[in-house]
């Protein structure tokens, strides 16, 4: 159903859907009030506990803040220009959660590309924290491994810093006291927006990393302006806001190494080869919007419209009411697809031969997706939210927030006759990369508080 909402109410009525599909997922897990309470409880006090022997650690113990023992360096050919180490100041790129994750995923695969096209162009000096020091991140011949904080370095923190909130304070605070600045990267503020939205460990985390890390920052970087936007909006509405503290954003790029090659599964290519389909991808979380595109094709099967809805996305948190939904649907394996596992050329695939892709995010910091669509040249239905519009201008179709009746309407008028192709200006990680180290170095941020 539509629901009607001014653009001053978005964030209420994003916060009211956001509750509802809690509840359901209450629902969903409902055994006993009692056992349910008991559960809620345990979960508050292990936390709390848990915070607190983390900063117990940190304190008393140091040199033990890095845990799984010594981290895999990674060892690649040396690419850094010469005088990569000598160039003053001194770019350090933290890739802590990166190393340690072993992902190459979602935030872990921007840090990952923007390390690599800074370090060949010898802008940055990749590390991570281990044991309360920074490491050289690639292996480089005559250089020890690790790097020594020195007067005027500029800590840049673009990975994942709330995975490891407790291990960061001492860096910066090393980094101020030798003259030098921390810079901090910004993807998104949602846990803090919308904290039902995500798991309640995260959302704590993000409150803890808003003063430690983000507010002791000399500056923010955001991936779009609409982060940045949020980020000012939230700092002036909780007093937080320092006068003159910098903001600033720049534009992640979209040539991922490696992307799409290979050969696709036989699932996608029966998919791609088919009847028309609808795509969505993002992992299945409460704001990725996803019971909206399936309100609206159910609509569209309703009316006898042979078309199909495909999902490329990992397993999340807060939906396994949605996941039953889809799973114990009549469609499902039919006309209605979930891939879970899917590889970047099954993914490669599926976007070069879908009908539209279909995002009916509620909130997001960037929305990767339209630029990987505008790559292979698809056309893109996207909730009417600033983020999306900064992505894709006015070359998307846009419907009103959470309105599925509108999202049914746009899909049934690209069944009828294929949408324009989404674009987007085409940006390389290399230029991504010197856009963002060069406004680090030069504080050449778009806007200032107060």
């Amino acid at each position: 159903m539509a629901e009607n909402h001014s653009a001053q109410d978005n964030g209420d009525v994003i916060r009211a859907y956001l509750d509802r599909l809690a509840a359901r997922e209450a629902a969903a897990l409902e055994t006993k009030g009692l056992e349910k309470f008991v559960r809620l409880k345990a979960q508050e006090l292990y936390w709390t506990v848990s915070r607190l022997l983390r900063t117990l650690r940190v304190k008393l113990f140091p040199s033990s803040v890095a845990r799984g023992g010594p981290p895999k360096w990674a060892r690649v050919a040396s690419q850094a220009v010469p005088d990569v180490f000598t160039k003053r100041p001194r770019l350090l790129f933290d890739m802590t959660s990166a190393l340690r994750s072993g992902k190459n995923t979602g935030i872990q695969r921007v840090v990952r590309e923007i390390a690599r096209h800074g370090w060949e162009m010898g802008l940055c000096i990749p590390v991570a924290i281990h044991e309360g020091a920074l490491h050289l991140y690639y292996s480089n011949p005559g250089v020890a491994e690790t790097i020594a904080i020195e007067a005027g370095d500029m800590f840049i923190m673009l990975d994942a810093s709330w995975n490891h909130l407790y291990e960061y304070p001492p860096i910066i605070e090393e980094v101020k006291a030798k003259g030098g600045a921390t810079i901090l990267c910004l993807h998104d503020i949602l846990p803090i927006l919308y904290p039902a939205a995500f798991s309640p460990p995260i959302a704590q985390r993000f409150q803890e990393w808003m003063p430690k890390v983000v507010l002791t920052s000399d500056g923010v970087i955001a991936n779009s302006r609409a982060t940045a936007e949020s980020l000012r909006d939230y700092l002036d509405a909780s007093g937080q806001g320092k006068e003159g503290f910098p903001i600033g954003w720049w534009r992640l790029g979209d040539d991922f190494s490696g992307s799409g090659t290979g050969e696709a599964s036989a699932q996608a290519q029966r998919i791609a080869h088919g009847r028309p389909y609808f795509l969505s991808v993002g992992t299945i979380e409460p704001r990725k919007g996803h019971p909206i595109v399936l309100d609206a094709m159910e609509k569209l099967w309703a009316e006898g419209l042979d078309a199909a809805y495909v999902i490329v996305g990992g397993k999340g948190w807060g939906m396994r009411h949605f996941e039953r939904r889809l799973s114990w649907h009549p469609e499902f394996g039919k006309r209605l697809f979930w891939l879970a596992n899917a590889g970047d050329a099954d993914l490669a695939l599926l976007y070069r031969h879908a009908r539209a892709l279909a995002l009916a995010s509620v909130a997001e910091g960037f929305g990767l997706p339209i630029v990987e669509a505008a790559r292979s040249g698809t056309p893109v239905i996207a909730t009417d939210i600033p983020v999306f519009r900064e992505a894709a201008g006015e070359t998307a179709t846009y419907f009103p927030l959470l309105d599925s009746d509108a999202l049914a309407a746009r899909m049934r008028e690209a069944l009828i006759a294929r949408p324009h192709p989404t674009t987007v200006a085409p940006m390389s990680w290399r230029d991504s990369a010197a856009q963002l180290l060069t406004m680090a170095r030069d504080g050449s941020y778009q806007m200032r508080l107060g």
